[in-house]
């Protein structure tokens, strides 16, 4: 069963009753937003061939247990509302039972616990938030050449190219992944945090 709090951000956090639950709900739609295969990345694909895949990838297929946290901006559904994904699978269709009645632009959130959902909710802020978007992006840019390890690393964790910067920042400002933090130079680090305190106006909403 899948719950909604609405969240900063113009977001919304989806909890289920397991993470295995969480993950088969998001992965299609997660790997429709920002796939690291350019066959599903903005693609139509069924839930076969992604599993196939992540299968041959990764060594089994155990995408929903691997996977903690999901993030999208909600023009993602419209695809799947669309029945461009059909059949859907049973979670798919409760996730987009519960966000029916949405017609706005707004960010889907999915995390089991409040560590997890500090993380999505950077991305919520990236995606809302133009002007923090736009700060972010150029002082990344501006010191990428101090960034090249993590950046690597980053890809290496499963992340495609277009998501990069705002994998990083929202990494860096949880401050939960002690690898990223150890390859990412103090100053960036400082720098992203600075960004991120005058952006960051809402606390959790448990």
């Amino acid at each position: 069963m899948l719950n909604l709090k609405i969240q900063p951000y113009n977001s919304v956090w989806i909890k289920a009753d397991s993470q295995e639950e969480l993950g088969l709900t998001f992965m299609r739609f997660q790997e429709h937003y920002e796939s690291v295969n350019p066959k599903f990345r903005n693609q139509i694909f069924t839930l076969g061939q992604l599993k196939n895949w992540y299968s041959e990838k990764y060594g089994g297929n155990t995408y929903q247990v691997d996977w903690t946290g999901f993030n999208f901006p909600s023009k993602v559904l419209i695809p799947f509302k669309q029945g461009l994904f059909d059949p859907l699978t049973n979670e798919e269709k409760n996730l987009l039972d519960l966000l029916k009645y949405r017609n706005d632009n707004f960010y889907v959130i999915g995390a089991q616990n409040n560590s997890v959902l500090r993380h999505e909710l950077a991305h919520a802020l990236y995606g809302h938030n133009g002007e923090y978007k736009k700060q972010i992006d150029n002082f990344i840019s501006k010191h990428k050449n101090k960034l090249i390890k993590v950046l690597k690393y980053l890809e290496q964790k499963g992340y495609t190219k277009d998501v990069l910067y705002d994998e990083l920042q929202a990494y860096i400002t949880d401050n939960d992944d002690t690898d990223i933090i150890n390859l990412t130079c103090p100053s960036v680090i400082s720098g992203i945090n600075k960004i991120y305190k005058k952006f960051n106006v809402s606390k959790v909403k448990k």
